[in-house]
């Protein structure tokens, strides 16, 4: 029989693939982990505390259901790159690429995650899951909550974080159940912000874009290409974008380009021209010109300082 990991050991499973495979850019935790987990759940100031406040760039076949009680962090979901403030809710999609870096060690909240097969070894059903419009990479994937959203949902977690640490008779179907619960709760909270016009929740077009962007945008930057893809008017298509991600598809996708690149200049050791080269420029000196102007920062100097940030958190670290 496989021995069972305890919460601290799957976190260290984590940390490990981390730094191990940091030069991997975005590392796929799929083929990294050697453990394989199909559900779990941390207090996030344990996940802070042993991550030393940075989440690099990774991917995973799980879902993921993230509750910021207190917190200040920067976070990055796809396109997405956005502030973690108190009473912040955060969805991901499984396989989407995500990254925090934590401005405090003061945090508390939860962090939950699952893939498939841990509800279809307890008889659920896969639609209850992949149907779930909160779950749809067309998303924007967080919403401020109130206070009482909050403690709502703070509850159903202590829920799971007590039946987790148990022997109870049946504890993986009542976790099961509790997530249901929390996904359904997540649906609603997503629908009230659309119906008051805070942020839409779902459209098929959008996750048609989506998918396409994360195929071809280091060699389609042309919004008149993924129109043409999707069979409508690049003026419709700026339009439909605008509305859910709050950004226009030109921004859209020189977003996702300049996350690339700066995965890329932080976690590998590819030159600034391969890295050119991999994401489509002619060369260097466009590549160069890129990085500068939407991130104020020459790719070098940025390489540069990202090293030394991590060598004074090693360095803190190891004085502890």
């Amino acid at each position: 029989m496989k021995k069972q990991l305890t919460d601290e050991e799957i976190l260290e499973k984590y940390r490990e693939a981390f730094e191990r495979y940091a030069r991997d850019g975005v590392i796929d935790l799929d083929k990294r982990l050697r453990f394989k987990f199909y559900f779990q759940v941390h207090r996030l100031e344990d996940v802070v505390l042993k991550l030393n406040g940075i989440v690099p760039p990774n991917r995973q076949s799980m879902y993921y259901i993230m509750l910021y009680k207190r917190c200040a962090a920067r976070k990055w979901v796809g396109v997405f790159n956005f502030p973690i403030k108190d009473n912040t809710l955060v969805l991901i999609p499984k396989r989407t690429i995500h990254s925090t870096l934590y401005e405090c060690r003061q945090c508390s909240g939860y962090i939950l995650n699952f893939n498939i097969d841990f509800f279809l070894h307890h008889a659920f059903p896969r639609k209850y899951i992949v149907e779930k419009k909160v779950f749809k990479a067309s998303l924007r994937p967080w919403l401020i909550l109130s206070d009482p959203d909050q403690k709502m949902l703070e509850g159903i977690f202590e829920q799971v974080v007590h039946e987790n640490v148990s022997e109870l008779r049946g504890k993986n179907q009542m976790i099961a159940l509790k997530i249901l619960e929390l996904l359904i709760y997540c649906d609603r909270l997503f629908g009230k912000a659309e119906a008051i016009g805070k942020v839409p929740v779902y459209h098929p077009q959008i996750e048609r874009f989506n998918t396409l962007l994360e195929k071809h945008f280091s060699s389609e930057q042309e919004v008149s290409y993924y129109a043409a893809a999707l069979n409508i008017k690049p003026g419709y298509l700026n339009n439909l974008v605008k509305r859910h991600n709050g950004m226009s598809v030109k921004k859209v996708i020189t977003a996702r380009l300049l996350m690339e690149a700066q995965v890329l200049l932080a976690t590998t050791a590819f030159s600034v021209s391969e890295i050119a080269g991999r994401l489509g420029f002619p060369n260097s000196n466009h590549f160069t010109n890129f990085f500068t102007r939407k991130a104020n920062i020459s790719p070098t100097r940025y390489r540069t300082t990202v090293t030394a940030m991590r060598a004074v958190k090693k360095k803190t670290k190891r004085a502890r």
